[in-house]
């Protein structure tokens, strides 16, 4: 059995190039717009948490920006752990710390200058896991 060789594009008449160039370039426009304007559907998934604490995202957030920031900064950051880490899950609410315990857990864990680098989000959810044995 013998298969047929695939058209090529450039064999194509002149307008449909265009237009298949032209289909591709507002689909790259589109993507790059819904990028830059950060669009994120409520209904999936956790809520975006678009703050930093002492200048950096939560994401990369570590011990040293925890000693750095502002107290508001500090509210925040423990506000989108608890939603983000303690979201709904398919089996039902996952765990979290009350704001009073993340905090005794940050300043516990990052006043050794060794946990400088130490990653917030890391530490939040290995305590939270434990959360549901505690008394």
């Amino acid at each position: 059995m013998q298969s047929f060789p695939a058209p090529s594009v450039a064999a194509a008449p002149t307008h449909l190039r265009r237009r298949a160039l032209a289909a591709l370039v507002l689909a790259a426009a589109l993507a790059t717009a819904g990028l830059l304007l950060g669009h994120t559907s409520s209904s999936s998934g956790p809520p975006h948490y678009a703050g930093t604490i002492g200048g950096v995202p939560l994401q990369q957030a570590r011990c040293a920006q925890w000693s750095a920031g502002t107290a508001a900064e500090r509210r925040n950051t423990l506000d989108a752990l608890a939603r983000i880490v303690g979201g709904p899950t398919p089996y039902g609410p996952a765990t979290r710390l009350t704001n009073a315990e993340a905090t005794a857990l940050f300043d516990r864990a990052c006043a050794s200058p060794i946990a400088r680098g130490f990653l917030l989000y890391e530490i939040y959810i290995r305590a939270a896991g434990y959360r549901s044995y505690l008394p």
